[in-house]
C-alpha cells in the first residue's frame, strides 16, 4: 500500500539497532527521507549507508537523546538538510537492570529514565515547535506492553514506558489543534532483538531459569502461531506515520500476537 511519504522528512532515534533499522529501511522504502539519530555512530552511518545505497535519501546523526543540547543540534541539522521534520520516531531506548526493586540502584533508575522517557520529551519538543509552525506532522512513540501491565523484575523499563504512553496522551491532547497526531506502539517480546537477548539473559536468574528456558515459556503464552517482528512492528510505524492514519491520535496500539489485548 502507498503510504504516501514520498519527499516527507522522518527522524528516527535509536535508528542504527535492530528495530531502529527496520523502520528506517520501512519509511525509506515508502519515500521518506530519514535521519538516522543514534548514540552508536558506527550503527547509524551503516543504516542511512544502507538507505542512500538502495536509492532513497538518508543521513546519520550521533546524538544521545537524554542530551537536550544534542538532541536540539540533531533536529535542527534535519531542518537545514530536509527544509523541515515531518515525522518523529522515539524510538531510543535501554531495558537497564534488571531484578527486584530493592536489587536497583539510583544510578539505574537514572540511566533508563534518562533515555526512555527524558528522550522521547526532549525528542519530541524538539520538533513540536517546527510541526506547529507547518500545521502538521506525525510523531510514533515506541512503548511497550511492559507500560500497560508491569512486570516483575522489570519495574524500571515497566515505569518508564508506562509514563511514554501517558505522555503520548497527553502530547496528543495538546497538539492536536496544529493537526499533528501523537500515538504510541506497544510491542511484545520482539524476536531476535538486542534488546530481548538483554533481558532473557538478565531476567532468567531471577525466575530460577536458563535464558532459552525462559524465552520459550513467554513464546508459548502467545496466543497468535508466531513471534512479534522488527517487521510487524515498522509496518504500524509506517502506518501510523502516514495520513492513512490522520484521525487516529492518542493511541496505544498493541502488537502483541495477542499477549495484550487492552
Amino acid at each position: 500500500m502507498d503510504m504516501e511519504l514520498a519527499g516527507t522528512a522522518a527522524i528516527v532515534t535509536g535508528g542504527g539497532a535492530t528495530l531502529g533499522r527496520q523502520i528506517s529501511l520501512a519509511l525509506a522504502a515508502e519515500g521518506a527521507r530519514v535521519a538516522v539519530a543514534d548514540i552508536n555512530e558506527e550503527q547509524s552511518r551503516r543504516v542511512a549507508n544502507q538507505i542512500v545505497e538502495g536509492g532513497g535519501e538518508a543521513f546519520s546523526v550521533k546524538t544521545d537523546v537524554s542530551d537536550e543540547g544534542q538532541v536540539q543540534a540533531m533536529v535542527g541539522q534535519v531542518v537545514q538538510k530536509f527544509g523541515t521534520v515531518d515525522v518523529l520516531v522515539n524510538n531510543a531506548g535501554i531495558v537497564g537492570p534488571q531484578g527486584p526493586w530493592s536489587e536497583l540502584s539510583p544510578d539505574g533508575f537514572d540511566s533508563v529514565v534518562g533515555v526512555n522517557l527524558k528522550g522521547t520529551y526532549l525528542c519530541s519538543k524538539a520538533v513540536s515547535g517546527h510541526m506547529t509552525a507547518q500545521q502538521s506532522g506525525r510523531i510514533v512513540n515506541i512503548a511497550s506492553i511492559a507500560g500497560k501491565t508491569g512486570e516483575i523484575y522489570n519495574g524500571l523499563y515497566s515505569a518508564t514506558k508506562s509514563a511514554v504512553i501517558s505522555l503520548t496522551q497527553s502530547l496528543a491532547l495538546e497538539l492536536a489543534k496544529a493537526s499533528i497526531t501523537v500515538n504510541a506502539v506497544c510491542p511484545a517480546g520482539i524476536k531476535d532483538s538486542e534488546i530481548m537477548k538483554t533481558v532473557y539473559t538478565q531476567r532468567a536468574k531471577w525466575f530460577e531459569m536458563t535464558p532459552e528456558a525462559l524465552r520459550k515459556e513467554w513464546r508459548a503464552a502467545i496466543p497468535l502461531p508466531y513471534e512479534v517482528t522488527v517487521e510487524d512492528l515498522a509496518n504500524t510505524v509506517v502506518f501510523l506515520a502516514s495520513d492513512k492514519a490522520r484521525n487516529i491520535t492518542g493511541e496505544a496500539v498493541n502488537v502483541t500476537g495477542g499477549v495484550e489485548v487492552h
